[in-house]
């Protein structure tokens, strides 16, 4: 949705998280109804845990991290729309169709499909600078606060953590829950609102795996 002053909005995500993914796709619907620019950043949800955690979270957490490098690397070669592209590829792929998110054939996949070269993904895994930008930009972030995905910034406010959502939300219910959100951010006394999560994000992952199981 066009506006002369839009609300700018930076998203950290990381590309295991389905959480985040949600959020995100939450945040492109509300770009659609109401003045709204994301700019999607990243946190690095290894390097969050590193030493804590053992396992499939852990592995998760490793394959987010080197997807994320291949994220800086398209960040590089074609700037913010390049990243958002990927990114949006990476979740299709890893969060709805259960393709392993840290196999390089995926990634380069996945380039492919965002309009990308699909050498960025081995430009990336090869430089180790694409760690040390994508560590970078984490400390910078839990500098300011962020401590986890999804985080959002709100025009150059502090980060608050969320909203995390379970679905996917389109149309004007998505505006509306941004016009609730956006509220709270903005009044100084609100601190937090949270409830207990009863189920597993509604991704194509998930609901492939417990139809298998």
């Amino acid at each position: 949705m066009s506006s002369e002053n839009p609300t700018t909005v930076v998203l950290h995500i990381d590309p295991c998280c389905p959480w985040a993914w949600l959020t995100s796709r939450w945040l492109a619907e509300v770009e659609r109804v109401r003045p709204v620019h994301v700019v999607t950043r990243l946190i690095d949800l290894a390097e969050a845990n590193r030493g804590k955690e053992e396992g499939r979270i852990r592995d998760s957490h490793e394959a987010g991290e080197r997807a994320s490098r291949v994220l800086v690397q398209a960040r590089r070669e074609g700037g913010d729309a390049a990243l958002a592209r990927l990114y949006t590829e990476m979740g299709e792929a890893y969060q709805e169709r259960a393709e392993p998110l840290g196999d390089p054939t995926v990634l380069r996949a996945c380039a492919r499909a965002a309009g990308l070269d699909p050498g960025l993904v081995d430009r990336a895994l090869d430089d180790p600078g694409t760690l040390e930008e994508l560590l970078a930009e984490h400390r910078a972030a839990t500098e300011k606060g962020a401590f986890g995905a999804p985080t959002l910034i709100v025009d150059g406010a502090a980060p608050i953590f969320g909203p995390v959502v379970d679905e996917r939300i389109g149309g004007e219910p998505a505006g509306e829950l941004w016009d609730h959100t956006i509220w709270m951010v903005r009044h100084g006394a609100f601190f937090e609102l949270k409830r207990e999560r009863t189920q597993k994000a509604k991704v194509g992952r998930y609901a492939a795996a417990a139809s298998a199981s």
